[in-house]
């Protein structure tokens, strides 16, 4: 294949927003990955910081405070790398990008949200669309939580009944709609297709209409449409009367599909490109330099050569770093160091729910001020490799709920950094 100037291995938050800042500042990119990255099963929300430190019992109420401290006793950390200024330019930046795009997502680093989860928790989020915001639980108007007859991915009851156990007025409805009835599986992103359309809209609304009582807002599962989601909301609390919002059900993820494509787009009309169905298999190097990274496809290996490659492949959730038997952690494409327990019985505590996380999940890799890989003595494993996103060291982004900031925070220093050196070399 054609030489590019970067090249982005992993579709994820972390590889798509270095792709569009590299693209967005003058670099020739592409992206390729085995599939889809982890979007399609998040929220749709950015989660910058939730739980900090780890042991509070309480969730952060400013990320912005809880980040000046943990940046303090974790110089390490992703966070420490990017700083606080960077975040703030990173959350901005995609603020701006979804809010030409008619997807608006509120917040800052002053204040956490506090929404509902799939299962009626309270979730801390920095950044939450607008489809979601009418639901913080931090306000105490009573709702309502619906869902779909032979939609199985989202149960209206349980998020209703945990919400009340915690003191939020909630109770929940189930809607037999003649549209889903002939129906084997009903899915998500088909109920985002059907609620695109006017008729399905009003057909929802006349059989919600009667069972709302002194609701003030409406919960629904997060499948308000996949491209004119603010659309669908604003259309379906004009015929309510109430206040609509959405809640994330089971993957696939609705919203998190929405950014996704947002940001595909974004690269592309910077005219780069986006390849899925390539998994990236080994690399070739010299002169401490990576020179070649593989795909698998069909029949044979296809190469890409780049001046500059990212890998944002992500940690062990992500596949990017596997455990192997004899209790060693492996960097799959480049076998690069991973910091880690490199024995089995250090991966896991004996709790399986312990508060204290297990310790695999902290493995990474260790990086230097530019997100280069290093070695055991600090020293860039390649000069011209970087890496983002979850695959990194020093964070805890599960027990955090850091994952998607670490992913655009890190993804956004590395394709601006990129960038950057374009500029300079005009």
């Amino acid at each position: 294949m054609t030489q590019v100037e970067v090249l982005v291995i992993g579709a994820g938050l972390a590889g798509l927003v270095t792709a569009w800042q590299a693209a967005q500042g003058g670099r020739k990119v592409r992206l390729v990955a085995k599939g889809w990255g982890a979007l399609f099963w998040h929220a749709g929300c950015v989660d910058v910081l939730g739980y900090y430190p780890l042991d509070a019992a309480n969730a952060v109420s400013s990320p912005r405070q809880a980040l000046a401290q943990l940046v303090r006793e974790h110089p390490r950390h992703p966070y420490a790398l990017v700083g606080i200024e960077r975040i703030e330019a990173a959350l901005s930046a995609l603020q701006t990008l979804c809010e030409a795009a008619n997807y608006p997502l509120h917040g800052s680093l002053d204040h956490n949200w506090l929404l509902p989860s799939a299962v009626g928790a309270f979730r801390p989020t920095c950044l939450a669309p607008e489809t979601m915001t009418a639901g913080d639980l931090t306000r105490r108007e009573p709702m309502v939580i619906v869902g779909f007859e032979h939609f199985r991915d989202f149960y209206p009851e349980l998020v209703a009944d945990n919400l009340l156990e915690q003191e939020v007025l909630a109770r929940s409805v189930r809607l037999d709609l003649p549209a889903l009835r002939d129906r084997r599986f009903v899915t998500a992103p088909l109920l985002a297709d059907l609620f695109e359309r006017a008729d399905f809209r009003q057909q929802v609304a006349e059989a919600l209409r009667p069972k709302l009582g002194s609701a003030a807002r409406v919960g629904f599962p997060a499948v308000l449409g996949l491209r004119r989601a603010v659309e669908v909301k604003r259309d379906l609390e004009a015929m309510l009367g109430r206040e609509v919002f959405e809640i994330p059900s089971l993957p696939p993820s609705v919203p998190g599909m929405r950014l996704h494509n947002i940001l595909v787009e974004a690269i592309q009309r910077q005219g780069g490109e986006v390849l899925t169905g390539m998994e990236a298999v080994r690399a070739d190097a010299a002169n401490g330099q990576v020179q070649t990274v593989w795909t698998e496809a069909a029949a044979r290996l296809k190469p890409h050569r780049a001046r500059t490659f990212v890998l944002a492949t992500g940690g062990l959730l992500g596949g990017g770093i596997v455990a192997e038997p004899d209790g060693t952690l492996r960097e799959v494409i480049f076998g690069l160091p991973v910091e880690g327990p490199h024995e089995r019985v250090q991966w896991f505590r004996l709790d399986f729910l312990t508060p204290a996380g297990h310790p695999v999940y902290s493995s990474g890799l260790a990086v230097d001020e530019h997100f280069r890989p290093v070695d055991a003595d600090g020293a860039p494993v390649y000069t011209n490799l970087f890496a983002a996103g979850t695959t990194l060291a020093g964070g805890e982004v599960v027990r955090e709920r850091s994952f998607d900031g670490v992913a655009l925070a890190t993804g956004y220093a590395v394709g601006t950094q990129l960038a950057a050196q374009a500029q300079e070399a005009a």
